[in-house]
């Protein structure tokens, strides 16, 4: 608990004045300022955001991320799944398509608004159909990438298998004829969590090899959905796993050093 409490007491002041100075003029007028230059003060907050939570992130196949617009679908095991990764080694601006009650979070949400970032109602189709129709139009334009949670909510037990896919998830990429790359997550849910006490905490997050356009030219949504589902299981069953709990017992005196371990 102390340490959530001393990470919040630190990051108060920052947060607070970008709130003021860029947050909220960014986040209502978006179109006023180039992307870039949102994108870039989205990285710098989030970036110290994850340091000062202690992150130790591990980033596996960044060969793979691709260099022009793309759509990353992963699995979603935390709330700081990717985000901070993406922002803090992607050079090129990324956006989220979050669930609509995240645009309650007030500084969350401003900072999602100023990325360009896209907040979707699960409950409502009229509403999805016109934020998904936003990505593909976004993609389509080489603007920016997206990256999409495709189990459409938080897989809350880490030894589960991924939750599955909304094929509809994959109809925006298609559309705009772009690469789709299936990213894995692993070991984020241990940053917010009162049990552990950690140095640093690592998470893990592997690229996989992208799944270009004429690949999935004469594929389905719902035979795409399943092969990316597919490759990311796999990867995170028999390899992601494992090299993460690897890491924590090969380092956890001299980089880690967990109190208790669960």
């Amino acid at each position: 608990m102390g340490r959530l409490i001393l990470a919040c007491i630190c990051l108060l002041p920052c947060i607070i004045w970008d709130y003021f100075t860029w947050m909220i003029r960014y986040s209502r007028h978006p179109e006023k300022t180039p992307l870039m230059t949102r994108y870039k003060k989205c990285k710098r907050i989030i970036c110290y955001v994850y340091k000062r939570l202690k992150m130790d992130p591990i980033i596996l196949g960044k060969e793979n991320m691709v260099k022009g617009s793309a759509c990353y679908i992963g699995n979603h095991l935390s709330a700081l799944d990717c985000m901070p990764l993406f922002f803090a080694f992607n050079e090129r601006p990324i956006s989220f398509v979050a669930k609509i009650e995240i645009e309650k979070y007030p500084f969350v949400a401003r900072v999602f608004k100023a990325g360009d970032g896209l907040f979707l109602n699960r409950e409502d189709l009229k509403q999805g159909l016109r934020v998904m129709m936003k990505v593909e139009e976004r993609l389509a334009k080489g603007e920016t990438s997206y990256f999409i949670f495709a189990e459409g909510t938080r897989n809350v037990d880490q030894m589960r298998r991924v939750l599955p896919f909304h094929h509809g998830t994959f109809r925006a990429a298609m559309k705009a004829q772009v690469p789709i790359v299936p990213t894995v997550s692993y070991g984020s849910f241990l940053v917010l969590t009162l049990k552990h006490h950690w140095r640093k905490y690592p998470t893990i997050t592997k690229f996989l090899k992208p799944i270009m356009p004429e690949e999935y030219a004469n594929m389905s949504t719902q035979e795409v959905a399943n092969l990316v589902y597919s490759r990311i299981e796999k990867e995170l069953s028999f390899s992601v796993k494992k090299y993460y709990y690897d890491i924590l017992i090969k380092n956890n005196l001299r980089n880690y050093s967990p109190y208790r371990i669960y």
